[in-house]
């Protein structure tokens, strides 16, 4: 009768926070008037005392089990109260706060609902079947309703061929997919057209591809690489190859946007596939869903293009492949994946040791472990460093790790010694309110599922390595940036194994249905604040928080005026571009205007300032540039003066 009660009062408040006024300010600042508070309160405890009454009618006429199943099924209403708040962004100004409210909201629902589902077991061990509530003619015409209802459905489902039935769920998640590819793909190119990306790193990664395509293989001119095969010195981005045939139906960054959109959306069916061998086909639809709508992996989308998020989408292939024990086509995925970047090279070697661990599939792991571990030696300490990387590590770590090298050490291998020697130092770099939140944000949409079980925790030590453990550089803790990609793939499968585990424990249906509706809830919730389906007003990726908006008429002149100019320029000549137009326009020798004025022409935005225009106007006004060409907003000038020498990359 207590919980009747509090579930009574629970959707009184849950109708207060949906119709009631001022309830962002109710929830930032207690910004309940005194009357309507005071309403409230009594409202909430006439509905708790109502209910509890109801409760001792339902005891007297059906008995002590009777009034046990229907407070334990009604249960999860006791949460519905705090559910209006959880929907309202704009009260919640931390977002740590808020990721924590919504996983304490996630795991009590989850806890209510595996109560109300073990409700009809409970009742059949504990009491005879229950009388009726009610005996009156209406009841008893919604039950030959209900089971009409449910010998039309029978035949319905006899008359779809078993076969049909059997590829549904596959047909669900592949439309599925294809949505997410083409909603991500019209609104990032929304994006672009608004000039929303940057030189760095669409543009420079559209220079990777178009220098390809042109017959000079990873030449990254904006990093100063200006040598065939010299992107190698920054990141082994050697799938640049096997995407080049769609770069080359219509070179540019537009089509770079739309590859990302595709590939990420595929990632849904390895997933499927993966779970569904281990869960219903439901279950298994549901969970690539959860997949599709995961608020970090639209953060992502909305900056740039990066190898990261793609190589997510081939893991999760060798993870399914690898399952199934399909080799050749795991050989294939796991290769495209190594060449997206040579630190995905540390997760598979991961993936490796945990599979020869878990006994399943031995000679696999293996012979990952050896492959992506030896690969990872041979390029970043071998190949990467003969090609100008003259210490393992030390671009990256110099700034990215740069606390947890101690002095005297400029290398990665500091970092490890940073480690052995000075854990109590780690673990204070680990333990900050920002970390925190990052990790929350990627792990409460799946109810927390990966670190349910301790041998699944493996899942995230290689997102860590890479985010995690960095200091001092936000974008590696941030989900509106590449980063998190690295642990899309493992901590999917994970929460996968850990639902499935769930069915060979005592009451493990009830736990893993539970378990499924509390992923289904953070996931949603988690949209409502940092995911980009539905659409909204302004979405937060990279830098920026952007507008979900077509272009405007100005944009798309922009754009013309940009090219316009930039057809002004002899095809053999450097050019410099401020940031946000360098993605508009491909060609060869193209550097951005941000770092350097060393170039033959510069093209920018007037007004760009840091991005472009202010190192522009001061060498303009040294005299080594005039204008030759103008549009609204854009200027165009040539090299008066002869060009200097290029500085070392």
């Amino acid at each position: 009768m207590t919980l009747l009660g509090a579930t009574a009062a629970s959707l009184v408040l849950f109708v207060q926070g949906v119709a009631g006024k001022n309830e962002d300010a109710a929830v930032r600042a207690n910004g309940y008037p005194w009357d309507v508070r005071g309403r409230l309160i009594v409202a909430m405890g006439l509905a708790a005392l109502l209910a509890a009454a109801c409760g001792g009618v339902v005891l007297l006429r059906s008995g002590e089990a009777r009034l046990r199943w229907l407070s334990r099924r009604l249960a999860p209403l006791a949460a519905i109260g705090l559910l209006p708040p959880l929907c309202r962004p704009a009260a919640w100004a931390d977002a740590l706060v808020a990721v924590l409210a919504i996983g304490g909201f996630t795991l009590l629902l989850e806890r209510l609902l595996r109560i109300a589902f073990d409700a009809d077991a409970d009742l059949s061990r504990s009491a005879p079947p229950p009388r009726r509530f009610f005996r009156s003619a209406l009841a008893a015409h919604v039950a030959r309703a209900m089971r009409g209802a449910g010998h039309l459905m029978a035949r319905l489902d006899t008359l779809v061929p078993g076969a049909l039935r059997r590829r549904l769920p596959v047909a669900f998640v592949a439309a599925c997919a294809l949505a997410y590819a083409a909603y991500m793909s019209v609104f990032t190119l929304w994006m672009h057209g608004r000039f929303g990306t940057w030189g760095y790193d669409l543009g420079q990664m559209d220079n990777v591809f178009w220098s390809t395509l042109h017959g000079h293989p990873l030449r990254d001119a904006p990093l100063g690489l200006v040598s065939d095969w010299s992107e190698l010195r920054n990141h082994a981005d050697l799938s640049t190859f096997f995407f080049l045939p769609f770069y080359a139906l219509r070179p540019g960054a537009q089509v770079l946007l739309v590859i990302q959109s595709c590939v990420l959306g595929l990632g849904a069916i390895p997933l499927y596939r993966f779970a569904a061998r281990r869960l219903s086909a439901g279950s298994a639809c549901l969970l690539a869903v959860a997949y599709l709508l995961y608020p970090p992996m639209h953060g992502l989308q909305f900056y740039d293009f990066h190898f990261q998020p793609i190589a997510s989408t081939f893991v999760l292939f060798v993870i399914d492949f690898v399952d199934d024990e399909r080799y050749l086509l795991c050989a294939i995925a796991f290769v495209v994946a190594l060449g997206c970047r040579e630190d995905v090279a540390i997760g598979l070697t991961i993936l490796g040791v945990f599979l020869m661990l878990s006994g399943r599939l031995f000679r696999a792991g293996a012979a990952m472990t050896a492959v992506a571990g030896a690969y990872f030696v041979v390029m970043s300490l071998v190949i990467m460093p003969r090609l100008g990387r003259s210490n393992f590590g030390v671009w990256t770590a110099s700034y990215i790790y740069k606390d947890l090298i101690p002095k005297g050490a400029q290398s990665i291998s500091g970092v490890m010694a940073t480690l052995v020697s000075s854990p109590a130092y780690v673990f204070k770099t680990l333990v900050t309110a920002d970390k925190l939140r990052y990790a929350l944000q990627i792990l409460v949409p799946l109810a927390l599922l990966p670190v349910r079980r301790g041998y699944l925790a493996v899942a995230l030590i290689h997102g860590a390595l890479l985010t995690l453990l960095t200091t001092g550089y936000g974008p590696t803790i941030d989900i509106g940036f590449q980063y998190v990609a690295d642990f899309i793939p493992y901590v999917f499968p994970a929460a996968v194994l850990a639902l499935g585990g769930m069915g060979a424990a005592p009451g493990g249906v009830t736990r893993r249905r539970a378990a499924l509706a509390a992923v289904v809830t953070g996931t949603v919730l988690c949209g409502v604040f940092w995911g980009a389906i539905p659409p909204r007003r302004a979405f937060h990726g990279g830098f920026d928080t952007l507008p979900m908006t077509p272009p405007t008429e100005g944009d798309r002149r922009k754009d013309e005026d940009l090219r316009a100019l930039h057809a002004m320029v002899p095809a053999d000549a450097w050019l410099a571009v401020s940031e946000h137009e360098m993605p508009h326009l491909s060609r060869l020798n193209m550097i951005s205007l941000r770092d350097t004025s060393d170039a033959d022409y510069l093209l920018y935005a007037v007004g760009s300032g840091y991005f472009g225009s202010d190192r522009a106007d001061r060498a303009r006004q040294a005299g080594q540039f005039r204008e030759v060409g103008e549009r609204p907003g854009l200027v165009l000038l040539e090299r008066t003066t002869p060009r200097p020498a290029p500085a070392p990359p």
